[in-house]
């Protein structure tokens, strides 16, 4: 339990102690986080067509059952 609590209290001091980082981005990682987002949208709109797609079947399913009984 004991570890536990200085791990906590090391991992919170390294979060709010702040440096100054001499980080560099290359030109490419710009590219890079533009095709993630590029990716991801098509990603969730292709996602949300299959969902679309499968709700529309289950309406259609439940619609033509019950015309068949009348």
């Amino acid at each position: 339990m004991r570890s536990n609590k200085v791990c906590f209290v090391t991992l919170l001091f390294l979060m709010v102690y702040i440096e100054e980082a001499n980080a560099y981005l290359d030109p490419g990682t710009g590219s890079y986080f533009f095709q993630l987002l590029i990716a991801t949208v098509i990603g969730g709109l292709f996602f949300f067509k299959q969902l679309w797609k499968k709700i529309l079947h289950i309406v259609k399913k439940f619609f033509t059952k019950n015309q068949r009984d009348v």
